[in-house]
């Protein structure tokens, strides 16, 4: 037991700076084999942010309107085209009716 310690008493720069070397050779070894906490942090902020633009488009999405809202738009517009077909008849020929009472009046108006 004596005689270990008076090995490291005479060598205990070289025993110091071999294990620093292999203290180190582990450190480097393991920084680039594990992540670092820094990266780690970074990367979770990253996803919270990804998951937060996640849900607004997820909130958006839902309040789209579905197939079935366009095909009762498009049976509407469809309701509405006749209507306007229908109406457009109507003022046509109440235009023409307004057109032959003014032509009437003036050619009485003139005899």
């Amino acid at each position: 037991m004596m005689e270990i310690i008076i090995f490291i008493q005479k060598n205990w720069s070289i025993i110091a700076t071999v294990f620093g070397v292999i203290g180190t050779l582990f450190w480097l070894k393991m920084d680039s084999k594990y992540a670092k906490k820094s990266d780690m942090f970074s990367l979770q902020d990253s996803i919270e942010k990804n998951d937060e633009r996640l849900t607004k488009m997820e909130i958006k999405v839902d309040n789209l309107p579905t197939a079935k809202d366009f095909a009762a738009l498009e049976k509407l517009m469809t309701k509405i085209e006749g209507e306007s077909k229908a109406t457009n008849a109507t003022l046509s020929a109440i235009s023409h009716q307004t057109g032959l009472l003014l032509e009437d009046k003036v050619l009485n108006k003139k005899e």
